[in-house]
C-alpha cells in the first residue's frame, strides 16, 4: 500500500512541476508537491521532459509504447470492469429503473486499482510530450470516478482543463478572458478545427471529454447545481465540438432524471440513444424513456417508447413487462387491448425460447387478468407461474404474495391464509414483509377456527350415525390410519355394532427370501417410513406441509368426514394416538355432555372469527354472516351480550339501523345492567339514569373539563343527598388527580386505595397501584430530577416544518416537495437546451385533499378536557405504543386546535392512510377499556390528518369542516 502511495506521490510531482509557470499561471495548474526523499537524487523520463529535443523518432516511439504497452491495456481492463458490473447487475422493471446499466458500487471493488496503476506508469515513464499523455490523463480520472474517489477524479480533470487548454508562447491564457476569446466568440472549450495531418496523425483533445466527465462526477456526488452550471456554459460555447453532443444530452439527461423532472430526462435520453453500444442497452434506455413518460403522464410516448423497447430488446423479462406496461396504458383506448396482449403474453410461454422464463409470463398474465377482475383466471395463471418456476425464488414469492394478496381481496380468507403461509418473508420488501405480518395473525386464527368448527361438526355427525354404521366407519378410517403409518391393516367384527377385533391369519404364502421388493415389504416400509419421521416429522408430500394438507381437506369439502376429525388436534399440530377402535370412539361427542362441550368449541370459534372480521379486516357483512350463523346453529340458546352488541355495531356499520335498533331493545331486555347495554345506551344516559347517577355523571364531566372546584363543591352536595355511597373506579381516579395537582398526596392515595378494595380486577386498579408507587415517591423523584445534570451532545440544526405556525409561505418552503401539484407541470419545449428557471413558492391549498399515499397523522381529538387530562392521555398512550408496538418509534404530540379541543397527534407520521387506519382499528377498541378507562367516550374521537390538511385546518379553526370533509370519503369509518 506504501508503495502504491509513493508511486502516486512521485507522478504528480512529476506531472505538476513540468506544468508549473511563475507568469500568468491559472488556479489550479500550479500544484507543488515534495517528492520523496528517496527519490530526491533521481530523475523519472517524465521529469526528463523538456531536456531533450521530441523528435518525429522520438515521438513515435513514445507514442507506440504509451498507447499499447499502457493505455490500451488499462482502457481494456476498465472496460472488462465496467462489463463486468453490467453482469452483475438486475433490474426490476416494475419499478423505475436506474440511468445506468451498472452501479459503481461494483465497479469500486476488485481491480479498478489496476487501471490506475497503468495510467500512472504511463505518465511516469515517458515523456509528457507524447500525443496519448491527456488519453491517460482521462482515463486515470474515469478510474478514480468508477472507483468513488470523487475529489481524485475532479482533481485530475480539473487539471487537464487547466493542462491542456490553449497556451500562448508557453504562457497560459486565462479561460474565458478577452485574450481566449476569437473574434469576439468567447470559449471554453479546446477548438478542434486541425489540419487534416493531425486529424489523421493524433486523437482528438481529451480536454473537452473531461467537462463532461466532471459533469458527472459532480452529478453522482449530487452536487447537481455545479453540474447544470458547466451543462449550460458549454451549451452556450459555440466551439464544443459536434462529436460530443450525444454525450451533452446523456449527461443532461442524467441531471434531468437526478432532479425528478422524468419529461425532460426522457426527451434527453432519447437524443442520447445512440451512445449505447449494444442492442439491449439501447432498449434499456427506450423503457427507461418509456417509465418517464408515463411518469409524467405523457401515454402515447410512453406506449410508442415501450413498443420500441420490445423491438430492440434481447431480455424477454423487459419484453413482457413493456407489454403488459401497454396493456395497462392503451386499456382505455382499445377495447380488445387487454386480451390482445394476454394472447401474446400466452403464446410467448409456448416458445422454446421462454422456457426460461414461463412463471414472469404467467405472472404477467395473472396481472391482467386481474385488471378485468377474472380471479379465477388470475389463481390459474399464478400457481402455473409457480408450477413452472425455475431457480427464481424471488419470482415464486410474488406469485404467493399475488395469490394471498387476490384470495384475501376475495374474502377467501382460508386461502389467502394458505399463500401467506408458504411465502417466505426474507424475500419480500419491507411494505410487503408489514402487510403479510398485520394480516397473517388473523388469517391464521380463522384458519385455525374453521378447522375446529368443521371437525366438531363431522365429528357430531359421526356421532350421530346408527352403531352399526358408525362401527364399520371407524374400522375402515382405523385401517386408512392404519395403512398411513405403515402398519398392517386389522380385521374387526363389525356384526354386532360395537365391534370385536380379531386377528388376521398368518399369510401361510409369505416369502423368505429376504432381498424382496421394498414396496412389497410392509417391515422394510414401515422401517423407513419411521426413519424419515424420526427425521423430519409427519410431513405430507406438498408444498406448506405444516398444515395446508389438514386445511385444505376440511375447507375444500367440509362436509366431508376425514380421518383427521378422529383427532382433536390443532392444524399445526401433531400428535401420536392410540390405533384402535376404543381410542376413536373415545373422540365421538356420543353424550350430552361432550355435546355441549362440542357446541362451545363452535360457538367460540364462530365469535373469535366474527370479531377478526369485524374489528381486525374491518369486512363488516362476513362478519355479520358469521355472528348470524350463531343463530342459525344455535336457535333455542340465549344469545350473549357480546353477540348482541357486536352484531348491533356491524348492522350499523352497512346502514342496517332497523335490525341495529331491535338487537338493543333485546340487549335491554336481558341484559339491563351488562356493560354492554350500558356502552350502547351512553348517547342517551342522561334521559335514563336516576337523579344521583346524572349528578355524578355531571360531577364526573367537570372534573374531566377541568372546573375543579365546581366539582368538589357539587360532589359535596351530592354525598350530602345521597350518601358517599356513589363510587365508580373513573370518578375516584380523575378525583385522585385533581388532589395530586393542589399536592394533597394523602387523600390522592386514599381515594386510589378505595379503586383497589372496591374495584380490584380492573384496569383503573392496575393504573391507582402505579399511580400511589410514583406518590410515595414524590420527593425522591422531584430531588432526583432537579438535581440531575444532563450534558446534551451538540445537536445539527435542520429545519423542520413547526405545526405551531401557521404562516402559509413559510410552510410552503418548508413542505414545498409534498405541495407541488406535478400536474400543473408542462413538458420541456423541444429544443438543444432546457433554459433553468426560477423555482415559483406554491401557495398553500384553500381546500381539505386527500391522497391515500400521502403520510397520516392519527388524531385522538380531545374535546373540553382538561390540560391535565391531555398529558395524562398522552403518557397513557406512550406507554401503551410502548407496550403493543416493543421497538417501533410512535411519538406523540399535543396540538391546541382552539379553546375547547386538542389533538393527539400520534405517528413520526405514518407512511400512509392504510397504515394509519390499521393503527386506528387495532387501538379503538382497547381505548375504553384498557388505554384511558377514566375518559368517557363522548370526549375523544379518531380520525387521521396529512400535514397539508392539518395546516389548514389551524388556518381556518374549523374543525367539523374536516371531520365533515373526512366522513364524506369514509362514512361508515368516521
Amino acid at each position: 500500500m506504501y508503495r502504491f502511495i509513493l508511486i502516486h506521490t512521485i507522478c504528480l510531482t512529476a506531472i505538476f512541476s513540468f506544468f508549473c509557470f511563475d507568469a500568468m499561471a491559472q488556479s489550479g495548474s500550479n500544484i507543488e508537491l515534495k517528492k520523496p526523499d528517496k527519490y530526491q537524487n533521481r530523475k523519472l523520463p517524465s521529469e526528463k521532459t523538456g531536456e531533450k529535443k521530441f523528435t518525429l523518432l522520438k515521438r513515435l516511439y513514445t507514442n507506440t509504447v504509451s498507447h499499447y504497452n499502457y493505455y490500451f491495456n488499462a482502457n481494456n481492463k476498465l472496460n472488462e470492469i465496467i462489463d463486468r458490473a453490467i453482469e452483475l447487475h438486475v433490474d426490476d422493471y416494475t419499478e423505475l429503473l436506474s440511468f445506468y446499466n451498472y452501479s459503481l458500487n461494483e465497479t469500486s471493488n476488485g481491480q479498478i486499482d489496476t487501471v490506475i496503476n497503468k495510467c500512472t506508469a504511463a505518465i511516469l515513464l515517458h515523456d509528457l510530450r507524447s500525443d496519448w499523455v491527456d488519453r491517460t490523463y482521462l482515463l486515470l480520472g474515469k478510474a478514480y470516478m468508477h472507483r468513488k474517489d470523487f475529489d481524485s477524479a475532479a482533481m485530475v480533470f480539473q487539471f487537464i482543463n487547466y493542462a491542456f487548454a490553449p497556451k500562448d508562447d508557453g504562457y497560459d491564457i486565462p479561460i474565458g478572458s478577452n485574450e481566449s476569446s476569437t473574434n469576439g466568440v468567447f470559449s471554453i472549450s479546446t477548438n478542434e478545427k486541425r489540419n487534416i495531418w493531425k486529424k489523421i496523425s493524433s486523437n482528438p483533445p481529451a480536454r473537452n471529454e473531461s467537462f463532461l466527465y466532471q459533469i458527472r462526477n459532480y452529478i453522482e456526488q449530487n452536487k447537481l447545481a455545479e453540474a447544470e452550471a458547466l451543462l449550460e456554459i458549454i451549451r452556450i460555447d459555440k466551439l464544443f465540438p459536434e462529436r460530443l453532443k450525444t454525450d451533452w444530452y446523456e449527461m443532461e439527461a442524467y441531471l434531468q432524471y437526478n432532479r425528478q423532472n422524468y419529461d425532460s430526462a426522457a426527451f434527453y435520453i432519447i437524443k442520447s440513444l445512440n451512445n449505447t453500444t449494444t442492442k439491449l442497452a439501447k432498449a434499456r434506455w427506450e423503457y427507461l424513456a418509456a417509465q418517464l413518460f408515463e411518469k409524467s403522464g405523457k401515454d402515447s410516448a410512453s406506449i410508442y417508447m415501450y413498443e420500441k423497447a420490445i423491438q430492440h430488446t434481447t431480455d424477454p423479462i423487459m419484453e413482457v413487462y413493456a407489454r403488459l406496461k401497454i396493456v395497462r396504458l392503451s386499456a382505455e383506448k382499445k377495447s380488445n387491448a387487454l386480451q390482445e396482449n394476454l394472447n401474446q403474453l400466452l403464446a410467448l410461454a409456448k416458445k422454446d425460447k421462454y422456457v426460461g422464463y414461463r412463471d414472469i409470463i404467467y405472472y404477467a398474465a395473472a396481472q391482467l387478468e386481474l385488471k378485468r377482475k377474472n380471479y379465477s383466471a388470475v389463481e390459474k395463471h399464478l400457481l402455473k407461474s409457480i408450477e413452472t418456476s425455475e431457480n427464481n425464488e424471488l419470482q415464486k414469492q410474488k406469485s404467493y404474495l399475488l395469490l394471498g394478496d387476490v384470495s384475501y381481496s376475495s374474502k377467501k380468507y382460508i386461502k389467502s391464509a394458505g399463500y401467506y403461509d408458504s411465502i417466505q418473508i426474507a424475500y419480500l420488501n419491507q411494505i410487503d414483509k408489514d402487510r403479510v405480518n398485520n394480516r397473517k395473525p388473523s388469517l391464521d386464527t380463522i384458519a385455525a377456527n374453521v378447522f375446529i368448527i368443521n371437525k366438531e361438526d363431522s365429528l357430531q355427525k359421526i356421532a350421530a350415525m346408527p352403531n352399526a354404521e358408525r362401527a364399520l366407519f371407524l374400522k375402515n378410517k382405523l385401517n386408512k390410519l392404519r395403512k398411513e403409518k405403515g402398519l398392517k391393516e386389522t380385521d374387526i367384527d363389525v356384526s354386532y355394532g360395537e365391534g370385536f377385533p380379531v386377528s388376521i391369519a398368518d399369510n401361510i404364502f409369505k416369502s423368505t427370501n429376504t432381498d424382496e421388493f421394498y414396496f412389497a415389504s410392509s417391515s422394510l416400509k414401515t422401517k423407513g417410513i419411521n426413519e424419515f419421521k424420526a427425521i423430519w416429522g409427519s410431513r405430507p408430500n406438498i408444498d406448506n406441509w405444516r398444515r395446508k394438507s389438514a386445511i385444505d381437506r376440511s375447507f375444500n369439502n367440509p362436509t366431508e368426514i376425514t380421518s383427521d376429525v378422529l383427532i382433536k388436534e390443532n392444524p399445526k399440530a401433531s400428535k401420536e394416538i392410540e390405533l384402535s377402535i376404543e381410542a376413536l370412539t373415545k373422540e365421538l361427542p356420543l353424550n350430552p355432555e361432550s355435546i355441549n362441550t362440542s357446541n362451545e368449541y363452535i360457538l367460540n370459534a364462530l365469535m373469535s372469527n366474527g370479531y377478526i372480521f369485524q374489528y381486525y379486516l374491518q369486512d363488516y357483512p362476513t362478519a355479520i354472516e358469521t355472528y348470524e350463523e350463531i343463530f342459525k346453529r344455535f336457535p333455542s340458546a340465549i344469545p350473549s351480550e357480546a353477540l348482541l352488541f357486536y352484531l348491533n355495531n356491524c348492522y350499523n356499520k352497512i346502514g342496517a339501523y332497523n335490525k341495529a335498533d331491535s338487537l338493543i331493545k333485546i340487549l335491554n331486555t336481558q341484559y339491563p345492567y351488562g356493560k354492554f347495554a350500558r356502552k350502547i345506551n351512553v348517547n342517551n344516559k342522561k334521559n335514563t339514569l336516576s337523579p344521583a347517577e346524572a349528578m355524578y355523571e355531571d360531577i364526573y364531566r367537570s372534573f374531566l373539563e377541568g372546573n375543579f372546584e365546581h366539582a368538589k363543591e357539587k360532589k359535596i352536595q351530592a354525598d350530602q343527598q345521597f350518601g358517599e355511597n356513589y363510587w365508580t373506579p373513573q370518578l375516584l381516579y380523575i378525583e385522585s388527580i385533581y388532589y395530586i395537582k393542589q399536592r394533597q398526596d394523602s387523600i390522592a392515595i386514599y381515594r386510589l386505595q378505595s379503586i383497589n378494595s372496591l374495584f380490584p380486577k380492573t384496569e383503573m386498579a392496575n393504573k391507582a397501584n402505579t399511580m400511589m408507587d410514583v406518590l410515595r415517591r414524590r420527593n425522591e423523584i422531584e430531588s432526583y430530577l432537579a438535581n440531575l445534570a444532563i450534558e446534551r451532545p451538540t445537536e445539527i440544526v435542520t429545519r423542520n416544518t413547526d405545526l405551531n405556525n401557521t404562516n402559509t409561505t413559510n410552510i410552503a418552503l418548508a413542505n414545498k416537495d409534498s405541495l407541488i401539484n406535478t400536474s400543473t407541470l408542462k413538458a420541456p419545449v423541444p429544443s438543444a437546451i432546457a433554459v433553468a428557471k426560477t423555482p415559483i413558492v406554491p401557495t398553500l391549498a384553500e381546500q381539505f385533499n386527500f391522497n391515500a399515499t400521502d403520510s397520516q397523522y392519527v388524531v385522538l381529538s380531545l374535546n373540553r378536557v382538561d390540560p391535565i387530562f391531555v398529558s395524562e392521555a398522552k403518557n397513557a398512550f406512550n406507554r401503551f405504543n410502548k407496550e403493543r408496538y416493543y421497538g417501533q418509534n410512535i411519538p406523540i404530540s399535543t396540538i391546541a386546535i382552539n379553546d375547547t379541543l386538542q389533538f393527539l397527534l400520534i405517528g413520526a407520521p405514518f407512511v400512509n392512510s392504510a397504515e394509519a387506519v390499521t393503527y386506528i382499528d387495532r387501538t379503538k377498541p382497547l381505548t375504553n377499556a384498557r388505554i384511558v378507562p377514566w375518559l368517557t367516550a363522548d370526549k375523544y374521537n379518531y380520525s387521521f390528518i396529512s400535514t397539508a390538511n392539518l395546516i389548514l385546518l389551524r388556518k381556518k379553526k374549523n374543525p367539523s369542516a374536516y371531520m365533515d370533509f373526512l366522513h364524506a370519503l369514509f362514512p361508515d369509518k368516521f
